[in-house]
């Protein structure tokens, strides 16, 4: 049974139990307050009875009592029968037709011994004391039931209008809620298997401000969440592919020129080529392991501060991509200039500027360019730039060059350049973990220089 169905049978049970309740409680009252309004009825004429019986007792006159009694039971159909009794004789005035329930007053004349008697007097006819009078009036049972009928009847027919208007309340606020249940889970069933399918923009459109809401609410946080998971994996996939390519086109260049010129190398020669591979495949294992660990605290990375000649830093970077621009007939020239570019900063970090900035000037530098690499220094920051000779980036292209996965355009088209277009954004971020800055300069047709400035005293205030 669907969830709407149970709560409408639920809601509409509900509200035709506290209708029963109410109708039949309402009845009762309704009964009670009938008699007591009878009750009190019959108290007034009783009274009434009385002091006509006592004039009529004091002035001897039993025929107004008589009168009074018939122009009584004409005004009032509930008594039946009205007996008037004295010693003597009895008076019966109408007829007893159905079930009644008698009432009698007793009036002693105040000269007789009954008069000064204790206790109420409850004889009648011959029974009585002398000069006494005895009045009974008969009231009319059925008339009575009758009568609470009636106003029963006439209160359960406001009472079925109240229930009716009620049900119809409750059926309706019944449907509502279960459409507003069932609608806003079914929505979340639905998104559920949107994102099992391994569609994760899938998002619940819920109103907050009740459970429902939050629900929702934690869904979509969920899904971002899984979202964000998933895009993390690819981007450090993709990182992970660009720091292996880097320094394995270095040794790859290495290779090639060994193979190529083996027999014009020194042993000497041959032996720092050797080292150089080496050594990159030593750093290449680094920045792997820096990269695992810059993605992990991509926004609370502690870095390692170190006092670093910036120098020493460019020249290797250099020495590793000399054989693939020398196999690209790409001349690198550098670190143009006397500065040392001494910093506390982190090695790591630096390096990883310094070769995705070298690396990205290689791919889009011609045969027959030159990559020029320089370092200047102020009072408070070392300057590094590495200047190009390739097509230019255009100005509409240049708010986009940081990020992620983002190729420069040539002609309208994407340019068929080798890598993952991380290069640039992971520079970016190393400038800013350094508390850096990097920024460009180009003409289109002209080449292009990228700057980084690296403050002397570490990054964000360290």
């Amino acid at each position: 049974m669907r969830i709407r169905t149970k709560i409408s049978l639920f809601a509409i049970s509900l509200v035709a139990v506290v209708v029963m309740s109410v109708v039949a409680n309402l009845a009762i009252l309704e009964r009670r307050r009938v008699r007591a309004e009878f009750a009190g009825k019959v108290d007034a004429l009783m009274e009434g009875v009385l002091r006509i019986g006592r004039e009529a007792l004091s002035t001897e006159d039993e025929l107004m009592l008589m009168s009074y009694l018939k122009f009584l039971m004409k005004d009032y159909p509930e008594i039946e029968v009205a007996i008037v009794s004295r010693q003597d004789h009895t008076s019966i005035v109408g007829e007893v037709r159905s079930d009644v329930q008698y009432r009698t007053v007793a009036i002693a004349d105040p000269t007789s011994e009954a008069a000064h008697s204790e206790g109420p007097i409850l004889a009648t006819g011959r029974d009585l004391p002398p000069g006494t009078l005895s009045i009974q009036l008969g009231f009319s049972r059925t008339l009575l039931e009758r009568k609470i009928r009636q106003a029963q009847l006439a209160l359960l027919g406001k009472l079925l209008k109240i229930a009716a208007f009620g049900l119809l309340v409750g059926i309706l606020g019944s449907l509502w809620l279960g459409r507003l249940l069932s609608g806003s889970l079914g929505e979340l069933a639905v998104a559920a298997e949107r994102i099992g399918q391994g569609q994760l923009d899938t998002i619940v459109h819920a109103k907050a401000g009740d459970e429902i809401g939050d629900l929702a609410a934690q869904f979509n946080r969920m899904s971002g969440k899984l979202k964000e998971l998933l895009r993390f994996k690819d981007d450090l996939l993709s990182t992970l592919s660009h720091e292996l390519k880097t320094p394995l086109s270095g040794v790859k260049g290495f290779l090639e020129y060994l193979l190529e010129s083996d027999a014009k190398q020194t042993s000497r020669e041959r032996r720092e080529s050797y080292q150089t591979m080496a050594e990159a495949v030593k750093q290449m294992e680094i920045s792997l392991g820096n990269a695992l660990q810059l993605f992990k605290t991509e926004h609370e990375a502690k870095l390692n501060l170190e006092d670093l000649a910036v120098r020493e830093v460019v020249t290797e970077v250099v020495r590793l991509f000399e054989p693939t621009a020398r196999v690209s007939e790409i001349v690198i020239q550098g670190p143009v200039g006397d500065a040392a570019g001494r910093a506390r900063s982190d090695r790591e970090l630096v390096r990883r500027l310094a070769i995705n900035l070298v690396s990205n000037a290689l791919k889009y530098t011609p045969p027959g360019g030159v990559v020029t690499l320089r370092l200047q220094e102020d009072r408070g920051s070392v300057l590094f730039s590495v200047q190009d000779t390739g097509p230019g980036i255009a100005p509409e292209y240049r708010d986009q060059l940081f990020s992620k996965f983002y190729r420069v355009p040539a002609n309208g088209h994407p340019q068929r350049i080798p890598g993952t277009g991380l290069g640039l954004a992971i520079a970016k971020q190393a400038a800013d973990l350094l508390g850096g800055r990097i920024w460009l300069e180009s003409e289109v047709g002209r080449g292009s220089t990228f700057y980084v400035s690296i403050p002397k005293r570490g990054g964000d205030g360290q």
